[in-house]
């Protein structure tokens, strides 16, 4: 077993502690705090529309649920390293045993609980939307623009991001050489994927807020995490393609798996953690959800 094999084993191991125990231990210690703090019986907006009899309940199912899917692939990608180890399976070679695929696949199904929770919360406030429709909202008259939410620079350095590993891609192909297949997918493949984040950082500027309930100041900061979230997400796409276009050119295959594993670590640091960080629970304006005095 070479260097770079203990350091995958060390890469790899803490790819499963951080995306498979810590942040969903933090996803689920945030909801907990909130169920147990903030209770229907005095925030009902944040339950009465449920389709559950015991919303309460159905929510710390869900949370425990996910916090248990998550431990379940944690001991799941601590018993493949086990078996990789005793059988002296040397990381190194995956990309030349033609398995580097395991990587991400691992890291698919890690992101599954992560998905389905997602889903959930779009159908949660979906059906808090919906039952919102016959109250009288306040909306916001100023407009809502981008650099409010984010600096130019950071801005700059994802377009100069994209044209440096365009440039770095086409100068290892050939500016001259005719493309194939395989440049058109990549190139129409890294525009659609920066054109997909531009239209969800749209949606959540100029768009309908997800809660109908949300105050003000909690919409905007709100806004700014998920800008921010989705223009890392570019930077970080065009780095992580100019680093593997790196390493196929200078046959550095060994050091792929470490890379990646890496790579989406960093993913899951700047995605949920970026929101953990800046959308903290301690900030936000609970009181949103109380029912109005003359309601009661």
């Amino acid at each position: 077993m070479t260097i770079i094999d203990i350091i995958f084993y060390a890469i790899f191991i803490s790819q499963i502690f951080l995306i498979s125990y810590y942040y969903p231990k933090k996803t689920y210690d945030r909801n907990m705090y909130i169920l147990r703090n903030y209770p229907a019986s005095k925030y009902p907006k944040r339950y009465k529309h449920s389709k559950y009899a015991y919303p309460s309940e159905a929510l710390h199912k869900t949370i425990r649920r996910y916090l248990g899917f998550n431990l379940a692939i944690a001991l799941f990608g601590l018993g493949l390293l086990i078996a990789m180890a005793a059988s002296d399976y040397t990381p190194s070679g995956i990309k030349e045993n033609q398995q580097i695929m395991f990587v991400m696949l691992f890291f698919i199904l890690q992101v599954v609980p992560y998905i389905i929770l997602e889903i959930s919360t779009y159908n949660w406030l979906k059906n808090m939307r919906s039952a919102a429709k016959n109250t009288t909202r306040k909306a916001e008259l100023s407009p809502r623009k981008l650099f409010d939410f984010i600096s130019p620079l950071y801005i700059a350095i994802a377009v100069l991001a994209l044209i440096s590993w365009v440039v770095y891609y086409l100068y290892n192909k050939g500016f001259t050489t005719p493309w194939d297949w395989q440049s058109y997918v990549t190139i129409v493949g890294m525009t659609g994927m920066n054109l997909v984040f531009i239209g969800m950082g749209y949606k959540y500027l100029r768009g309908k807020k997800l809660d109908p309930h949300q105050a003000y100041k909690d919409q905007r900061q709100f806004i700014k995490t998920m800008v921010r979230v989705f223009v890392f997400a570019s930077i970080l796409m065009s780095l992580q393609r100019i680093v593997f276009d790196a390493i196929n050119q200078n046959g550095w295959d060994m050091f792929e798996p470490v890379a990646m594993s890496i790579y989406y670590q960093v993913v899951i640091i700047f995605g949920i953690g970026q929101v953990l960080r800046m959308f903290k629970i301690e900030n936000i304006d609970f009181d949103v959800y109380k029912e109005e005095p003359w309601l009661v």
